[in-house]
């Protein structure tokens, strides 16, 4: 925000959220939009008092008389600002008129969200019972059941020959990723379903985790509900993937075996397995991110890297890491390696198994381009390329969009 502020300023914020005081800071944010931040007690105040529509002066005053010092209300506008706080008409002087220097705040102000909203217009009460102390029951049944008769009946267990749903090489790439994308919509709609239960709204958005395209369901408006309330949200993906494969398995024992049945808990294993991997914003990630309560674990942990490597060439840090809890830095010190390590190790296998695979199937596909047009190999391979085409593309875009985001 620009410009001199008068002491007769009066700022106007959209209706903030002000979670409870952890390690001396509270969560604040916009339940509608999902923007949250974590500021200290001097800033929870500031916003507390311009969310009482008095005027900055005031502010100003309240704020020396309790701390000893003047705030620097231009720099913490700007910093709401950017959060998308301020509503479009921020500032008014004497009279409700634009203040001088004032207008519309920085573009975060109105806030642009990706992703389109889920289950917005379901009411909470609809979808409550998933909450009930019953359904507990049947979602820790699903938990206990799935490992359990994969240790106890090894016939069960899923093999890589599971994954070819059809005998064509080209034709199953396509069967399976339908199939795979299915069960994350699938996926996606249990955390969406459990969000709106709390009375928030999930937005899905396709987005990556490292090299992989993921499709994900963006629940930061949880953060208005106590920490121990997020869980449920949180794990409502795995649970839902959890339940789906503990009915699969219990068909096969009643000797259902046809190919689906298997494929599909192949694909939920390995979606299984990938959650846990917490280097990526996964499922897992989330949990342990609120059950010890930090804020931005990957982002500051990707900051802190960033400052060693910088030190170690002799620069100076390019990321000022002072607003983050001596707590948290020292999680992030452990973090770090497990992270790195972590994201290596998913590239080279990335770049050892995957693209090799990746390469032979394209080079398969080519070749039936040379078929007959009328023949099965000719459009297998066509219906290969423009998948393979397509995912590239949502990558690409993907990766367009979070350059923008970021800039």
């Amino acid at each position: 925000m620009t410009g001199t502020l008068a002491d007769t300023t009066v700022v106007r914020l959209h209706p903030l959220h002000i979670g409870e005081s952890e390690d001396g800071v509270c969560e604040v944010g916009r339940v509608d939009t999902g923007d949250f931040v974590e500021l200290p007690a001097e800033g929870v105040d500031l916003v507390r008092w311009l969310g009482e529509g008095l005027p900055l002066g005031e502010v100003r005053r309240r704020f020396a008389d309790r701390y000893g010092t003047e705030p620097d209300l231009a720099d913490f506008l700007d910093g709401i600002g950017s959060c998308g706080f301020l509503r479009t008409d921020a500032t008014t002087g004497d009279g409700g008129a634009p203040a001088s220097g004032a207008g519309t705040p920085p573009v975060a102000a109105e806030v642009s969200r990706r992703g389109v909203a889920l289950l917005a217009n379901l009411a909470p009460h609809r979808v409550s019972w998933l909450l009930a102390p019953p359904m507990r029951l049947l979602y820790v049944g699903g938990w206990l059941t799935v490992p359990l008769l994969l240790a106890l009946v090894p016939s069960l267990r899923p093999a890589p020959a599971d994954a070819f749903l059809l005998d064509g090489v080209l034709a199953n790439a396509l069967v399976v990723a339908m199939v795979a994308w299915m069960l994350v919509l699938l996926h996606e709609l249990a955390h969406a379903a459990t969000v709106r239960a709390l009375g928030v709204t999930g937005r899905l958005s396709i987005s990556r985790r490292l090299w992989f395209l993921v499709a994900q369901t963006e629940m930061s408006a949880v953060r208005s509900v106590p920490r121990r309330r997020r869980y449920a949200p949180y794990l409502a993906g795995l649970t839902w993937d959890l339940l789906l494969m503990s009915a699969c398995l219990v068909l096969q024992l009643a000797g259902v075996h046809e190919r689906l049945v298997r494929g599909v808990v192949y694909t939920l294993t390995l979606s299984v397995v990938y959650q846990f991997l917490v280097f990526m914003r996964t499922d897992i990630y989330y949990v342990v991110g609120n059950w010890l309560r930090l804020g931005d674990l990957m982002g500051d942990t990707r900051r802190w890297l960033a400052n060693q490597v910088r030190r170690l060439v002799g620069r100076d840090p390019g990321h000022d890491l002072g607003g983050v809890p001596a707590r948290e830095l020292r999680i992030i010190r452990w973090y770090a390696p497990f992270y790195l390590l972590g994201s290596l190790a998913v590239t080279a296998a990335l770049l050892a198994l995957t693209v090799p695979a990746m390469v032979t199937m394209v080079r398969l596909a080519v070749d039936g381009l040379d078929a007959p047009v009328d023949g099965l190999a000719f459009w297998n391979g066509v219906g290969f390329l423009a998948l393979v085409a397509l995912q590239l593309a949502t990558f690409g875009w993907v990766l367009v969009a979070e350059r923008r985001t970021a800039a």
